[in-house]
């Protein structure tokens, strides 16, 4: 009966010129005693092999081209030697059965010549293949139609397999894959044959700076900042472009972009970017820092009184960077600091008290500011503190401190010109567009700080 019968080839597809053996597992029918099959080649009996009544193995041909053996007593072999292994054998069909009772039989057996892989292209077929990134194409693995077992198809780009095994590949590129060699491999019986294309990746430009990240630079300096394409496809760079972060206006279209003379205004971030006929690239930031020595304190006045001294300046500075300012003093030749210390970062008129003078001693000043970047220094005044009221005469006593005290209010307005002056100036100067609220209610304002410490420039001179 059909199923108790099994027909098996010794490879999956036969090849020209190499041993090709048919098995037959059998069993016996009922009422039979002899382990015997019958080959037949497209339905006519070729052979019978079996063990008979002395137990040998026996054959009884009536093909010349085909050999037998027995394996045990209930598996039977026919052999196409390699000589007679030709297209002749090609697409027969074949079947083992017991001899005289059809019933037990095998299924049929197509027998297949092996056609290995003799060609293999790509499709499209140029070379190199151009395709832009992001993009998605569809490329096929063509293989000669015979192959025979269906060849296996594997995909690489460059030596990382990717994707699955199927003759047309679905390929998203990235420009990382650009100048990679695509390829196709077709196997079929251990042996195989590729096809290869280069991988041409359009992409947008990928931009740098140089310097980078960050330039420190002083005020009045020319500085150069150059935007580099290092890498691009195509590589023709159609345009460069600089902006400001924060703001889309572009300010420049060349490589590089030039500050002739560094002002307090460029303390800011620019932005290159550059196009090919792909695309624009993505932004390189470098950051602009202006460092911002503190203005020159423009000092003004020193009054003296009963054994202390009010020292008056004005200060015009940036805005940009915290400053600090103290007094230094000295009725000799060696500068003593203050104890107090005047945040002095916004444009204004300061005033610094120095106490415990000694009477009837000319003093010196000078007003020292400091930030972050550097320090600077006044130039000096002296005024002669006068005795303890007890000791002068009240006359003289009223007539000074009320000298000095009008000194002090024309001081104030004339600082308060000054300043609208100076200030509307460097507004002109450096493009400012607006001035600070408290700049504009503090001009004729004395502000008086108190900040009691120890300052690190104790004793400059």
């Amino acid at each position: 009966m059909e199923g108790q019968y099994n027909l098996t080839g010794s490879l999956q597809a036969a090849i020209l010129g190499m041993d090709f053996l048919w098995t037959c597992s059998m069993t016996i029918p009922p009422g039979q005693t002899i382990n015997a099959v019958t080959f037949t080649r497209n339905g006519i009996g070729v052979g019978l092999v079996g063990r008979f009544s002395n137990r040998t193995c026996a054959s009884f041909d009536t093909h010349p081209r085909y050999n037998y053996r027995c394996d045990t007593d209930d598996v039977f072999s026919l052999i196409i030697p390699a000589d007679n292994m030709a297209e002749y054998e090609n697409n027969s069909v074949w079947q083992c059965l017991y001899p005289g009772d059809g019933n037990y039989k095998s299924s049929d057996q197509l027998l297949k010549i092996a056609v290995f892989v003799r060609n293999v292209s790509l499709s499209p077929n140029d070379n190199p293949l151009t395709i832009k990134e992001g993009t998605t194409i569809k490329v096929t693995c063509t293989v000669n139609s015979d192959a025979y077992p269906t060849p296996v198809i594997q995909w690489y780009i460059g030596d990382t397999e990717i994707g699955g095994n199927n003759e047309t590949m679905e390929l998203t590129v990235d420009k990382i894959h650009d100048g990679k060699i695509l390829r196709c491999v077709a196997t079929n019986y251990n042996k195989s044959l590729s096809s290869t294309t280069n991988l041409n990746i359009l992409y947008k430009p990928i931009v740098s700076v140089e310097p980078s990240n960050a330039v420190d630079v002083r005020p009045g300096e020319q500085l150069t900042i150059r935007c580099k394409v290092f890498k691009s496809n195509p590589e023709v760079i159609l345009e460069y472009e600089w902006s400001i972060l924060g703001d889309n206006d572009v300010i420049g279209r060349e490589s590089h972009f030039t500050f002739n003379k560094v002002s307090v205004n460029d303390n800011k971030t620019l932005l290159c970017r550059a196009r090919n006929s792909v695309g624009t690239s993505e932004p390189f930031s470098v950051r602009i820092n202006v460092l911002l020595v503190p203005a020159r304190p423009n000092f003004i006045k020193s009054l003296c009184y009963d054994e202390y001294a009010d020292v008056v300046w004005l200060t015009l500075t940036s805005g940009f960077d915290q400053q600090e300012s103290f007094v230094q003093f000295t009725s000799s030749t060696e500068f003593s600091n203050a104890s107090t210390v005047v945040n002095s970062t916004l444009k204004d008129i300061y005033s610094v008290r120095v106490a415990n003078l000694s009477p009837n001693t000319k003093y010196t000043f000078r007003v020292v500011t400091v930030n972050q970047y550097g320090d600077v220094t006044s130039n000096v005044v002296s005024c002669q503190v006068i005795g303890k009221l007890n000791e002068v005469p009240f006359s003289t006593s009223i007539v000074e401190f009320g000298g000095a005290l009008g000194g002090l209010v024309i001081f104030t307005i004339f600082a308060a010109v000054i300043i609208y002056m100076k200030v509307r100036r460097l507004n002109k100067k450096e493009d400012v567009v607006a001035k600070s609220s408290r700049s504009e209610e503090t001009n004729c304002e004395m502000q008086f700080s108190s900040m009691p410490e120890e300052h690190q420039h104790q004793g400059m001179t």
